[in-house]
């Protein structure tokens, strides 16, 4: 079996049920692994056997199930791609959207304002049809999921809509069917376009709020120059001569020498053969403090030069430096699931035919139990369930506070794996300290080849006095003799250390603790750590440790800080409070909105819900969700 893993645009999902479709569609197609869909993002992570199945033919299951899986070019050139579509989707919406909102208003002012000019309903029908044909994406989207016997949002919203706009024509040009009962021939055409708008201003406003949820992978991909000053030999009057060439990043291997001048971005990864110079590694690693950078020294793609001429041998290809597995690792995370989004995407997969059927109950019961007015009003009922019940919070609820998460911690140097590792974070209560290298700087070869003995890092200290005041036991584990270990326990501030301890021992000894009930995170940085960080609930690794460490890990602390552990915890409990409060509003809403829009509470209050305030109300709730998920961002 040959196990790839790619992650792809999705282009035309609106909801919870179209995530549930277009994942379903590409777990039913041979050869695929597992697959993740993310709403937030826009893309679905897909792992298959590329012996079976081939991203074509991933992109013809997605087709038939109605939507677009973006797969032509390499991977960078497909998120570029799905960023320049994005853009285009956004400019068409925001037109679409300022169309059918001048145009509600003009229908709401004619309406309401204006009795009984000639042809009202005639001019009242042709503007509520620019209306809908601003909204047309929710037709054509709807008529694909007709056609493949399934419902969305769009589904609900297209519903609603024609209705509304087909009732009112029917009565422009009948109107005795209701007069005849005695009853007035009200048309209902703002109602149409109202609709319609504010669905389109509710999108718009998620699109955008989106977008920024988002914005680490494309601030950590805006950190990879296109260009490099790559310094040639060319010979001249038979004299060797150095001169400077600019050529793209893509095109320089390992061993070239590249100049990185005053105020440049680095471009690669690689060890500086002359000159000195202080470097901002604040975006890589969530570090302030410049690090000083000589002969001899790595730097790294994305950081950037102070005021110095750094000469650099590459030593890692374009695709394989330090930022673009952070960017792959970010990519990731953001398209994985959280458990508890898996169960509300479940309920979002019957949610839509549900809602359906509760609108359709709502028209027979107004129809059978209040004959004289119970068509009209069951009419307006069952329009109002169908818009207000739209699952886009639902869906939204989880993945926009996931995605937002993943990149404040990105953003602070602490790349979190997947989504069940930033949730399951909060959980931790104690904390397994490896001693070299993660506790301490670890030992040099000085002067004289004499070893000098391990110094504990200025940031460990405040770091356990951290997580002592968030209720976290820190322990520490070490190989090292015990007297020594002593010593680094009680520089750090650490009341419970175990010494002499092999690699076997330290994996038991993680285990020991689950068995007592205990919630542990696992931080080594070396090989010896690997078997411990594989059994702990959460795993560590420090970035400047072994790749071995950094690939057991589901969390990588880039500058080795220990003050990002407690800074993760906190990440962890505040993403968790953020999804309940958005699953609580997002469920209460629903709860609240859907016997509201169908007269349940009219028997008692006489309080009807019209469908362009529930237009209103459900595009609110959507933006409300995202919103509070942004909260993550600063």
């Amino acid at each position: 079996m040959s196990a790839v893993r790619r992650t792809f645009p999705v282009e035309g999902m609106g909801c919870a049920a179209c995530v549930a479709r277009v994942e379903n569609a590409i777990k039913a197609h041979k050869g695929v692994l597992e697959v993740n869909v993310s709403l937030a993002t826009a893309t679905a992570r897909v792992d298959y056997d590329s012996s079976i199945c081939t991203p074509e033919s991933i992109q013809k299951a997605v087709q038939d199930a109605g939507y677009n899986l973006v797969i032509e070019g390499t991977a960078d050139e497909v998120e570029d791609e799905a960023d320049r579509s994005r853009e285009r989707f956004l400019h068409d919406l925001r037109r679409d959207t300022i169309v059918a909102g001048v145009v509600a208003v003009l229908v709401m002012i004619l309406a309401m304002a204006f009795k009984g000019f000639p042809f009202k309903n005639g001019i009242l029908a042709i503007l509520t049809l620019v209306s809908i044909y601003a909204g047309r994406r929710f037709f054509i989207s709807a008529w694909k999921q007709m056609k493949k016997r399934t419902a969305t949002m769009d589904t609900l919203v297209a519903l609603s809509v024609s209705i509304s706009f087909l009732y009112s024509l029917i009565i422009s040009i009948f109107p005795t069917l209701l007069t005849s009962r005695g009853l007035p021939a009200q048309t209902y055409f703002e109602s149409a376009s109202m609709i319609t708008a504010f669905i389109l201003i509710g999108r718009y406003l998620e699109e955008k709020a989106k977008r920024k949820t988002a914005a680490a992978v494309k601030a950590l991909t805006g950190l990879q120059p296109r260009t490099v000053t790559l310094r040639k030999i060319k010979v001249e009057n038979g004299v060797p001569v150095f001169e400077e060439v600019v050529v793209g990043v893509e095109s320089v291997k390992p061993g070239d020498i590249v100049i990185i001048h005053p105020g440049e971005r680095i471009t690669v990864d690689g060890v500086v053969t002359t000159g000195h110079s202080l470097v901002d590694e604040t975006l890589l690693t969530g570090e302030s403090e410049p690090v000083l950078k000589e002969g001899g020294v790595n730097v790294f793609a994305g950081t950037v030069n102070g005021e110095g001429i750094l000469n650099v041998k590459v030593l890692k290809e374009n695709d394989a430096t330090v930022l673009a597995a952070i960017i792959r690792l970010v990519r990731d995370a953001e398209g994985s699931k959280a458990p508890i989004e898996k169960t509300v995407d479940k309920v979002a997969a019957v949610f839509v035919p549900v809602i359906m059927g509760i609108a359709i109950l709502t028209f027979i019961l107004w129809a059978v139990f209040a004959p004289y007015d119970g068509v009209v009003m069951g009419l307006l009922a069952m329009v109002a369930v169908l818009v207000i019940a739209c699952p886009c919070s639902l869906g939204l609820a989880t993945p926009t506070a996931i995605v937002a998460g993943i990149g404040n911690g990105a953003s602070q140097g602490i790349l979190i794996k997947d989504a069940a590792s930033l949730q399951n974070a909060r959980k931790i209560d104690t904390v397994v300290l490896d001693k070299t290298g993660t506790i301490t700087v670890g030992s040099t070869i000085a002067e004289n080849g004499i070893r000098t003995p391990d110094r504990v890092k200025t940031t460990t200290p405040p770091a356990i006095a951290t997580l002592k005041a968030m209720g976290v036991k820190p322990v520490m584990l070490t190989g090292d003799r015990e007297e020594e270990a002593l010593r680094i326990a009680a520089e750090a501030g650490l009341d419970e250390v175990h010494a002499g301890v092999s690699p076997v021992d330290k994996s038991e000894f993680v285990s020991a603790l689950q068995s007592g009930g205990r919630k542990v995170a696992m931080v080594g940085d070396g090989i010896n750590d690997s078997a411990a960080l594989a059994v702990a609930d959460l795993s560590i690794a420090m970035g400047k440790g072994s790749e071995i460490a950094m690939d057991s890990a589901m969390v990588t602390i880039v500058s080795s800080d220990l003050g990002k552990i407690p800074s993760l915890i906190k990440l962890s409990r505040r993403t968790d409070r953020i999804i309940k409060e958005n699953l609580f509003w997002a469920f209460f809403y629903n709860l609240l909105a859907v016997p509201l829009a169908a007269g349940l509470f009219y028997l008692f209050t006489g309080l009807m819900l019209s469908p362009m305030v529930a237009a209103a109300c459900m595009a609110l709730s959507s933006v409300t969700v995202v919103c509070n998920s942004l909260r993550l961002v600063r």
